[in-house]
């Protein structure tokens, strides 16, 4: 078997800052350069300086990639491919076929800065008659020009695992009229995770890379809160009191010099893009200087509250001023995030040293920006349009993965086919995915993402179909794209927007749970022999079972078999744990699992441990308020008499309130329902396995108990209130906090348990 190829010329659009171009001419006319002929090298790697040889897989994060290592990927990916290993040398005997690498290639005349590339990251690699040479701007630049390369015979790297690797096997390798020359095209692009940090082989490969442009929350690295004695004035003031911390008054004067020269210090240090972003939290100043400069009429939709995005503008503008005085080449990054997500309402221009970062983490997670069925996405697109008109430089800071819930299988996959052009158009000049290395149940949206950031004039489609192919083999292929694009489509078409966990059950219902089954054995069928496309199926196959699993443990908690539920969920941690040791999955599935299920079901075990009885599952459908003068207890809501009957019918534990089409109102709300006892004198309690929002039980109009936390579950001793027939149970929830993504409400079962009288 021979791989020469066949592609004809592609030219792709030269784009605002950056380009990239392909070409590879027709194999009809010039020299052939063979690589390795019947299983034997035939040509040599020249680099400048070599080490010994090491592994090119670069799954750590230490990797240093420079012109050896880059060589070592190539003679690796080689070797995988045809069996023999390619000779790394300082030079070759003249005549030699040879591959220089890096600076030995530019030294031999391939040129590399001609290449337009705002982030110096312009690659080439061009045939010469016997000659191959192949280069980049950087050593990673250098290191993704041998991976074009390897993709030009075929090979992929698909996911950051031993089943990502792709490649033909095959006894000749040759070159032919190749020359490949592109640069990309956000200037930044990051994807990382709390365990997945550094530039692995599959980043670098896939398109990782470019300015690093810090964004993280980096207040207290400018200001010590050791001059909180001095300077009191310096720090917020909250509850009429100065606090030391990291949030300060940032319409101070001194404040403002004393910042700036900090992050001018850190720039003397080594980070040249430093971010100014505030703290995570709320801990705005509120002292009156601060808050006059905030609009009242400017509300943040997430959480009802006065936008400060006025003040914070002011702030960096000022800071911006004074640290380009200095350092005119650093760019200052700030995230547009939680009260300072909209832009400024007044009518400004940000300074050219500074990057606004979009952090949506209050918006849907399910849809594209603008999607038709979301208006939460549709506000998105109108704000990164109106940011796009104050800052010449924007970033995209977001997440992908549904955030909070990392154990079913989730698909974005239409939402990057859209958002990343949709950020290029707009300006955008970076984009930093946190990202969950779970490749069971992301796998084809974590490669998409960051080859469209490298290149966001891609054809998204061209790429998915590629990957499924190649990944998945001829047979499976097809039907693995009909399974990816099913989830895709049941995420992106779902009428709801309810984060984590909450809404996973709205779209792995029993029928497309078996349809997805159906498709995966179909798959696995259609494999044929081969063990490595079968072990891709089966990697699939592992993360729909986290879905079958989940399914069954949430309709077990519903009837109150907490026993069979935690069987269950055993279960599923531990595969989920094996697979995090097999490097499948991120540990945060597990720990996630544990937090929004494993400590529910737990809590559940231990209220219905035996002697105690289950009485009752009280209803799933309750009337229900908005509360939002909390008058509720004034105008008589908990009282037996009240007629709730112009109150709605709402679901609790089946559906959310967002998937009933009620909106996510920050307030309180009220419930009511009935339960009946045959006698009294038991010793009776209500356990609520998980509400949104601080929560008063009234049963009968007696207040019978209050949560300690918000969403932990709890339980009330109502012997006391309760009569034999009919009870009324009223439950105020104070929702005013935001929690989760349109959320709210009683959330998860709510049961009647008679308690062991010896207790």
């Amino acid at each position: 078997m021979e791989i020469v190829s066949e592609h004809k010329s592609i030219l792709w659009v030269v784009t605002l800052t950056a380009l990239l171009v392909v070409v590879s001419a027709d194999s009809s006319t010039g020299q052939t350069f063979d690589v390795v002929r019947d299983g034997q090298p035939v040509a040599v790697v020249v680099v400048e300086a070599t080490r010994p040889i090491s592994s090119g897989k670069g799954r750590s994060s230490n990797v240093t990639w420079d012109d050896h290592q880059a060589a070592c990927v190539l003679v690796e990916w080689v070797q995988k491919m045809t069996g023999a290993t390619l000779p790394i040398r300082e030079s070759a005997p003249p005549e030699s076929p040879v591959i220089l690498i890096g600076t030995a290639a530019i030294k031999a005349g391939l040129k590399v800065d001609d290449i337009p590339s705002a982030s110096q990251e312009a690659l080439r690699v061009r045939q010469e008659g016997n000659r191959l040479l192949v280069a980049g701007q950087s050593g990673v630049a250098t290191t993704r020009a041998v991976c074009r390369l390897l993709e030009y015979w075929g090979c992929r790297y698909c996911g950051d695992h031993d089943l990502g690797e792709v490649f033909p096997k095959t006894t000749t390798l040759s070159v032919k009229n190749l020359d490949i020359a592109e640069s990309p095209g956000f200037v930044c692009r990051s994807i990382w995770g709390s365990q997945w940090t550094g530039q692995t082989l599959w980043k670098v490969w896939n398109g990782a890379g470019g300015l690093q442009l810090e964004t993280g929350h980096a207040w207290g690295q400018y200001v010590s809160r050791e001059i909180f004695e001095k300077h009191p004035q310096y720090f917020a003031l909250r509850g009429g009191i100065r606090q030391a911390g990291d949030w300060y008054c940032t319409s101070q004067p001194g404040l403002r010099e004393l910042f700036a020269e900090g992050v001018i210090a850190a720039i003397k240090k080594g980070h040249l893009h430093p971010s100014i972003s505030p703290p995570d939290g709320r801990g705005y100043c509120e002292c009156d200087a601060c808050c006059a400069q905030d609009d009242p009429t400017v509300i943040e939709p997430s959480s009802g509250r006065v936008s400060v995005s006025t003040r914070y503008v002011d702030f960096f503008q000022d800071v911006a001023r004074r640290v380009g005085k200095v350092a005119p080449d650093s760019i200052l990054s700030f995230y547009c995030y939680a009260d300072y997500t909209q832009a400024p309402a007044q009518s400004i221009h940000l300074e050219p040293n500074l990057c606004a970062w979009l952090a949506p983490i209050r918006y849907c997670r399910f849809h594209r920006i603008g999607a038709e069925n979301c208006p939460s996405r549709q506000q998105l697109g109108q704000l990164v349009m109106r940011w796009g008109e104050v800052a010449s430089r924007l970033g995209y800071r977001t997440y992908n993965y549904n955030l909070a819930e990392c154990s079913v299988p989730f698909s974005m996959i239409s939402i990057w086919k859209h958002d990343i052009p949709f950020l290029k158009a707009h300006h955008c000049l970076g984009i930093n995915l946190e990202t969950l290395p779970n490749w069971q149940i992301y796998g084809p949206h974590l490669y998409l993402s960051i080859r469209l950031a490298y290149d966001p004039a891609a054809d998204a489609d061209a790429i998915m179909d590629d990957y499924f192919m190649k990944f998945y083999g001829p047979g499976a292929g097809p039907i693995m794209k009909e399974y990816w694009l099913a989830i895709d489509r049941a995420f992106s078409e779902l009428n709801c927007h309810t984060g984590s966990f909450y809404a996973v059950h709205l779209v792995y219902t029993p029928e497309f749970l078996s349809k997805l089954q159906e498709l995966i054995n179909k798959a696995r069928n259609s494999a044929g022999d081969d063990p490595v496309y079968l072990a891709r199926v089966q990697l699939a196959a592992e993360g729909l079972k986290n879905a079958l699993e989940y399914e069954t443990i949430r309709q077990a908690m519903n009837r109150g078999d907490f026993a069979q539920a935690l069987k269950i969920y055993d279960e599923l941690l531990k595969r989920t744990e094996a697979n995090v040791a097999r490097g499948y999955a991120s540990r945060y599935t597990a720990i996630y699992l544990e937090r929004f299920v494993g400590s529910y079901v737990k809590a559940g075990v231990a209220a219905l441990a035996s002697p105690n009885r289950l009485v009752a599952v009280l209803p799933d459908r309750w009337q229900m308020t908005y509360d939002p003068e909390d008058q509720g207890r004034n105008r008589g809501y908990h009282r037996p008499d009240y007629d709730d009957t112009r109150w709605r019918e709402v679901a609790t534990y089946t559906r959310p309130l967002n998937a009933q089409g009620l909106p996510d109102e920050l307030t309180v709300l009220w419930y009511r329902t009935t339960f009946k006892i045959p006698e009294a004198g038991k010793r009776l309690s209500l356990f609520f396995t998980e509400v949104d929002g601080d929560v008063t039980v009234f049963v009968n109009g007696q207040e019978v108990g209050k949560s300690a936390k918000k969403r932990q579950p709890i339980e009330v001793d109502i012997s006391s209130a309760v009569q034999p027939g009919t009870n009324i149970v009223a439950v105020r929830v104070d929702h005013s906090v935001l929690t989760e993504l349109y959320l709210g409400g009683i959330i998860r079962p709510v049961f009647l348990i008679e308690k062991n009288l010896t207790q």
